[in-house]
């Protein structure tokens, strides 16, 4: 049996445009523990690929493992959308209580990923 296709009707909406990325990450709720990677990410949020998807408005905690950075970047979330397709699942996650550091660490990714030579802050989540 196929799921219909839900669509992203918060891309439109999105206050800060997102930088395409490829890390690994990990995403961790009271529902599941996966594995997977993160294809875009703004300093407010991240699309998670993955075949195993959450539901909307699920709390997740994101592990995001950066090339930049010795330690991985923790950040808590909401899973603002799922996008269940093949070859191409995952969730939209809205970033909540990020710290000043890590915001500014996050900044600095979109926009090293989008051509800005700026160092990245060394920021600890």
């Amino acid at each position: 049996m196929h799921t219909p296709t839900r669509t992203n009707r918060y891309a439109d909406q999105r206050r800060v445009s997102r930088a395409r990325v490829h890390f690994t990450a990990r995403y961790s709720s009271p529902n599941l523990n996966l594995e997977g990677h993160v294809t875009d990410l703004s300093p407010d949020g991240l699309f998670f690929c993955s075949d195993f998807l959450d539901d909307q408005g699920e709390t997740a905690h994101v592990v995001l493992d950066l090339p930049s950075r010795a330690e991985p970047l923790e950040l808590r979330g909401e899973v603002r959308w799922v996008k269940d397709v093949p070859n191409a699942a995952g969730m939209g996650i809205r970033f909540v209580d990020v710290s000043l550091e890590d915001r500014a660490l996050l900044i600095a990714l979109a926009e090293s990923e989008t051509g800005s030579d700026r160092p990245l802050p060394s920021g600890r989540a």
